[in-house]
This record gives C-alpha cells, sequence and structure tokens, in this order.
C-alpha cells in the first residue's frame, strides 16, 4: 500500500540566516541560538535560548485580522483543526520565467492563469510555488525575493481562498507598491511566507497543515507546515 507523501514547507531556522533589510534589521536582530548550563537535582543541564526570535522568523502565519477595528481575532484563537490537512492546491510558474521589474521579479497573472490546471474551489489553502525557496540559506534571500503584481493577487483573492501561501518572503514591490496588501486583509485571507521545497510537490491537488506556535495576542507566528499528496 502507497504511503502519502509528507514535504516540509517550512524553511529552517538557524544562526548566520537572512534578515530583514535596513531599516527593518535595526531592531529586528539576527537570530542566535545561545547555550546555558545551570545545574538541577544533582546534575548539569544545557537549556538552550533563542535569541531575536521575532514573530516572522523562518515560516511564518499571518492573521489578516490585525488590521480590522472589530471582530478581530489572532493566529491562536483560529480553531488548529482548519490549518490540519486544508484541502490545497499549488500553482507552481518557474523562477527562471519570472520577468523582472526595477530589479525585482514578479508572478503574473498571465503565469498564474496558465498554472491552474483546473478551477480552485473556495476555501482552498492557495500555494505559489517558483522555487526561490531553494535560496534560503542566502543572505538576501529577502531583497531577492519575488513579488505579485496586483492583479496576480486579485484574481487569487476572487477564489476566496482560506490562505495564500508562497515561497518568496517579500510579496510587493518596494520602490513601486502594487498595493496587494489592503487586499489581502479587507479578503480575510491568511498569509503562509515564505515557504520552501514547493518546487518538490507533484500534485496539484494536495493537503495542508500549519501548526504554530500557540502565543497568545499575537497576529503572526512561527509556524512548522507541510503539504502531503495522496499515492
Amino acid at each position: 500500500m502507497a504511503e502519502v507523501t509528507v514535504t516540509d514547507i517550512s524553511g529552517p531556522i538557524y544562526e548566520g540566516m537572512w534578515n530583514y533589510p535596513p531599516p527593518l534589521d535595526s531592531y529586528l536582530k539576527d537570530f542566535k541560538l545561545e547555550k546555558v548550563e545551570i545545574p538541577f537535582g544533582g546534575e548539569v543541564y544545557t537549556v538552550e535560548v533563542f535569541e531575536n526570535v521575532k514573530a516572522q522568523t523562518g515560516t511564518y502565519l499571518e492573521s489578516p485580522a490585525q488590521y480590522r477595528e472589530k471582530n478581530r481575532y489572532t493566529v491562536n484563537e483560529k480553531p488548529l483543526a482548519e490549518f490540519f490537512l486544508r484541502e490545497a492546491r499549488l500553482l507552481f510558474v518557474p523562477y527562471d520565467t519570472l520577468s523582472a521589474e526595477d530589479g525585482k521579479r514578479y508572478v503574473s497573472l498571465e503565469q498564474i492563469r496558465e498554472a491552474e490546471r483546473e478551477p480552485i474551489p473556495e476555501g482552498c489553502a492557495i500555494l505559489v510555488g517558483t522555487g526561490y525557496g531553494g535560496n534560503w540559506r542566502a543572505r538576501d534571500f529577502f531583497s531577492g525575493s519575488w513579488f505579485f503584481r496586483r492583479e496576480a493577487m486579485q484574481y487569487l483573492l476572487a477564489k476566496n481562498p482560506f490562505l495564500i501561501g508562497a515561497d518568496s518572503a517579500e510579496w510587493e514591490n518596494p520602490k513601486k507598491p502594487e498595493g496587494i496588501f489592503g487586499a489581502i486583509y479587507r479578503s480575510d485571507t491568511f498569509i503562509l511566507a515564505p515557504c520552501v521545497n514547493l518546487e518538490k510537490i507533484k500534485q496539484y491537488r494536495c493537503k495542508l497543515t500549519v501548526f504554530p506556535l500557540n502565543v497568545q495576542k499575537a497576529f503572526i507566528c512561527p509556524v512548522r507546515a507541510a503539504l502531503s499528496e495522496e499515492p
């Protein structure tokens, strides 16, 4: 009997990993892993300390409700069952086919449509992969990330997805913003980013599982996420 294939799509967290560029890096410091030795019960234990863990460390889940005035909810207030084996669709657009503007590559509406093998049902998780996640260990991973054209994001949001994920850390054009985030937040769509290993997924239809840390009162939180494919 063939087994279900499970692929981790959350990027590893490690010392020396990429960080956000200036001026963000002035207060979002680099992640550090410290070890502290503590005597306890006649033994000496080593306790690891995660320094400079921010909400957007590694792959994270972002609640759109943070920008609401009413009916706001944090990541941990959303039932975990809604993130377990969620119906998902993977739209793959090879990175080397992306055009560039202002020195940054982008995913267009035409490419999204071409990658949509069949209609996407409402309430799905939509993942857009390019293979760029393979650059996770590059220090310039953030600045080298691709962005969404406005019309491409509008097309995805018109599907009424539960969540949109991508293997990019910077979904906007920093020089000429497309204005996509306001539309995402108004649509009440979760964000999962940046992902890795999406180029390893063979099936268009798959299942997404996302486990955020149970941090209370947080609208953004680091996660462990995986896609599963049926045999």
